[in-house]
């Protein structure tokens, strides 16, 4: 928990430093401060349930399941911003979506999975939903206010909702002064902030729909980083996950 947490705040600091070499004003954001709040409890509680969810397993079931999560911001996108993007765009979205989701599992083992409702499938569930909402909103900020204000907003947000989850947690504190516990920390930092930019700006350019869905494909670098690195072998879906997505 620490260590989600320690990141998050790093990737707070370089959004901070980031609005204030900008010189943007924040008074765009005065009058959806509620939905400021509520991208951060929704990014916060999408994080700890995701990872509660691994925690629990099965993987090869939870795994997909979380990444769905781009569905449920696309529908927000479409319903509530009214985006409609063209038919190549949603045949893209649906692609990647698919794509990543074969690319996050083994079928046999999911297939084994579904045999019974394993402990982390609530738990996943909650987690899409929750990642689905922040991300929507964290999209519809970076529209309204820029993807500065808007990264800004949600990094803080967020970092705030942690602070009663680091009261409750701070016995587990001690675990931070391991060295490889702070290195993870950081690089979790380094990838959040850039994939949070990456998605902030697409936002502020394009469709939240279309930035969304290509967002989804993060599990794709991790996968990949366990062939190169770690020399794993994929299955066949994994291959043609890779190949959609």
């Amino acid at each position: 928990l620490w260590t989600v947490m320690l990141g998050q705040a790093l990737s707070a600091v370089v959004a901070t430093g980031i609005l204030l070499w900008s010189g943007r004003s924040l008074a765009v954001l005065l009058p959806v401060v509620g939905l400021v709040a509520l991208n951060g409890l929704c990014a916060a509680v999408a994080y700890q349930t995701h990872y509660h969810a691994l925690e629990l397993g099965p993987v090869a079931v939870v795994s997909p399941i979380g990444a769905s999560y781009a569905v449920v911001g696309v529908a927000l996108a479409i319903a509530f911003l009214h985006e409609r993007p063209g038919s190549v765009a949603i045949g893209g979205m649906l692609v990647t979506v698919i794509g990543v989701m074969l690319v996050s599992t083994d079928l046999r083992q999911f297939r084994k999975g579904l045999r019974g409702v394993g402990p982390g499938v609530p738990w996943a569930v909650a987690s899409a939903l929750s990642f689905g909402v922040a991300g929507f909103l964290l999209g519809y900020l970076s529209q309204r206010g820029g993807w500065i204000v808007g990264l800004w907003a949600s990094r803080v947000a967020q970092v705030a909702c942690y602070v009663p989850l680091a009261f409750m947690a701070r016995s587990q504190l001690p675990r931070l002064r391991d060295q490889r516990g702070l290195a993870i920390a950081i690089a979790a930092a380094l990838a959040d902030i850039v994939g949070v930019i990456g998605l902030s700006v697409g936002a502020d350019r394009g469709f939240v729909s279309v930035t969304l869905a290509a967002s989804a494909v993060f599990p794709l670098v991790a996968v990949v980083l366990s062939l190169v690195i770690l020399k794993e072998r994929l299955v066949l879906n994994q291959h043609a996950g890779i190949a959609l997505a």
